[in-house]
């Protein structure tokens, strides 16, 4: 969709991209402002330029600068609630925004182009809004505007509440936690900052020598030094002090220089990574020494999110397959998996997997709908030609196959499986049983068909019906309220597998499938089916993705 000055458009996406493109040789720098109801930041942390290019909630970024083109990434479904504007603006030096050609504004999702904009007829000025996202009742929307400042930066800045330092030798507002400042070091006799609990983590100076920095672990000053690189060099390269090209703004690559230590850390911080995701999830003080261990090697959060992105999804594929385990999704797990996605997306850009982590969500409302159901959360079907006692209701009405084993081989009978509350009954071409909820001891689904075992051997059986996972779910909820059983979590039955077990079997078998070695919906096997004895037990337990499970069938 193409907009024109002044128009406006809503923004239905969790996460976008928006690209900046213009065709002359002037550079421009973006800026993104977070402002509150008042039309102003709350501080300078909020004013997002090419000195500071991350926010520090992580939810807006400066990415991607080249000639002609510059990025700004928006996580507008993780923006703190205060924040009612997002205004994305733009500076030109030397020059005016007339010396400007073909400037274009593209937003993306992950699907593709949402919105686009071509600026026109632009006013001789050094410092622009080019648009802004807005809260209008409670969603997102875009507004193309186009309109600026001959004052420049400064200008722009002193608009939205920016402080600006009048002293000549004064740098721009902080960096965020993610790209703390390397300013001038301390002189000879150090003069380091009092210690501030606010002050982040990561290398920090004063003025004076310029030769080293020293850094600061978030409550103290260590005896960790490092020579200082000057950071306003564009030709050198910001961690080692090599020469080196590197965008005027945003976080460069390693340099040739840099590239072999950092793949060789990186690998390390993978590794760790991966076991705090393991043992504490995306959160917490092991959490936010992963991301001050990267900063400790001089290592850009940009890079760690790129290297992270693989991890998050196994962890969240981890988290569905835990949930399942038992068979039955409980309400803090599902809150669990929606919080594990919250917090990843804070520090890992998901949209390109954001399909996947969609079919994970709804395998996991499924499996909590199926959960509620068999708890005795039971549907009512109406039936006005089936004859019901007065006070019995109806839960369930499907066509279904009875299969009976029989020495000449199976023999199969169509007919239709019906559930109340005072009994189940299959009506087949002919004939037809019943089953009383008091004479059923158990009910499972196996692959597509549901297993009925009875203290009699008329009624029970095996039933091939369509959604074999939602019947069995009916039926067995249906059996526990006939039965009037009342089952705590954790205390169900012996299927339920603890979480040190799961833990164990998925570090054995890799978090992959133990016969196709796939790594996507997965699900906890027993080798031995439980419904035949086989014990929930580490040894009779293995991973399987749900295309292996359905061809095992229960062989044993």
């Amino acid at each position: 969709m193409e907009l024109t000055r002044g128009a406006n458009a809503p923004v239905d996406a969790p996460s976008v991209s928006l690209v900046l493109e213009w065709g002359s040789d002037r550079e421009i720098d973006p800026q993104a402002l977070l402002l509150t109801d008042t039309g102003k930041i709350r501080s300078n942390d909020d004013f997002v330029f090419f000195n500071a290019p991350r926010h520090p909630s992580g939810t807006v970024e400066l990415e991607d600068a080249a000639p002609g083109r510059a990025t700004v990434r928006l996580a507008l479904d993780a923006i703190e609630s205060d924040i009612t504007r997002v205004v994305i603006a733009g500076s030109v030096e030397p020059g005016s925004f007339q010396d400007v050609a073909g400037l274009t504004l593209t937003i993306w999702d992950a699907d593709g182009i949402l919105l686009k904009y071509q600026l026109q007829r632009s006013e001789a000025v050094t410092a622009m809004v080019l648009g802004e996202f807005y809260r209008r009742r409670g969603e997102w929307k875009f507004r193309a505007v186009g309109q600026g400042w001959d004052s420049g930066l400064r200008g722009l800045a002193e608009e939205f509440g920016v402080e600006v330092d009048d002293e000549p030798a004064a740098a721009a507002p902080a960096p965020p936690p993610s790209s703390p400042p390397i300013q001038p070091p301390a002189p000879s006799s150090p003069s380091y900052p009092a210690p501030d609990s606010s002050r982040i983590a990561g290398w920090y100076s004063t003025a004076g020598d310029g030769s080293r920095v020293r850094w600061w672990n978030g409550s103290a000053w260590t005896q960790d030094y490092r020579p200082a690189v000057p950071g306003d060099d564009p030709n050198r390269c910001a961690r080692c002090g090599q020469p080196k090209r590197v965008p005027r703004f945003g976080v460069a690559p390693p340099c040739r220089a840099c590239e072999s230590e950092v793949n060789s850390l990186l690998e390390s911080w993978r590794a760790h990574a991966w076991q705090v995701l393991l043992s504490d999830g995306p959160r917490g003080p092991r959490w936010d020494e992963l991301w001050e261990r990267l900063r400790f090697h001089m290592i850009s959060d940009v890079t760690g999110r790129e290297a992270l992105r693989p991890l998050a999804v196994a962890y969240l594929e981890r988290v569905v397959a835990f949930a399942f385990a038992d068979g039955e999704v409980e309400h803090d797990e599902l809150d669990e998996f929606e919080r594990a996605i919250v917090e990843l997306q804070m520090a890992v850009d998901l949209g390109a997997a954001r399909a996947h982590i969609d079919q994970l969500r709804r395998r996991m409302l499924r499996g909590r709908s199926l959960t509620q159901v068999k708890v005795g959360d039971l549907p009512r079907v109406e039936r006005p030609d089936l004859h019901l006692e007065a006070d019995e209701l109806l839960y369930l009405d499907v066509n279904a196959t009875q299969i009976r084993y029989l020495a000449g081989g199976p023999k199969f009978v169509s007919g239709r499986l019906i559930g109340s509350s005072r009994k189940l009954r299959f009506v087949g071409n002919g004939a037809g049983t019943e089953l009383a909820w008091a004479r059923m001891v158990s009910i499972r689904n196996e692959y597509d068909t549901v297993v009925i075992e009875a203290t009699t051997a008329r009624g029970g059986g095996t039933y091939r019906v369509p959604d074999s996972e939602y019947v069995a779910a009916v039926l067995e909820g249906a059996l526990r309220v006939a039965k009037r059983l009342v089952l705590a979590p954790g205390t169900r039955d012996t299927r339920a597998i603890a979480q040190d077990v799961k833990s164990r079997v998925w570090q054995r078998d890799g978090g992959r499938c133990v016969q196709c070695s796939d790594d996507q919906y997965l699900e906890f096997d027993h080798i031995i089916p439980w419904s035949r004895g086989g014990a929930t037990s580490v040894d009779n337990l293995q991973i399987l993705c749900r295309s292996c499970n359905l061809q095992k069938g229960a062989r044993i």
